[in-house]
């Protein structure tokens, strides 16, 4: 690029040259640039949002199968005491060693 003074032409220096790269973007594409990049964040934002999503109906569904496995321990143990079943007494299965284990 050439600069003018006092009606001829010169060469630009090299500090020149490098200001008007800078600026040599124009308006419209920095708004461009600037939709690009809100609509990644924006596309982000929404696959977090998904991912949150999935883990909270997860976090549902863990809670309401513990609820109906502890309610139905309580159904089950309410059952063995109406029926007089000698179950709290009972030896632990896992305590029990077979033949041949010490």
């Amino acid at each position: 690029m050439r600069e003018m003074t006092n009606g001829k032409m010169s060469k630009a220096t090299g500090a020149n040259t490098n200001t008007e790269k800078q600026t040599d973007t124009s308006p419209a594409d920095m708004n461009e640039a600037y939709r690009r990049g809100c609509k990644l964040l924006h596309e982000k934002c929404k696959a977090i949002q998904r991912s949150n999503e999935r883990l909270v109906f997860r976090l549902h569904k863990v809670r309401k199968m513990t609820k109906t496995r502890m309610r139905d321990v309580e159904l089950l143990k309410a059952r063995l005491d109406s029926h007089h079943d000698d179950w709290r007494t009972a030896p632990d299965p896992t305590d029990i060693k077979e033949e041949g284990e010490e």
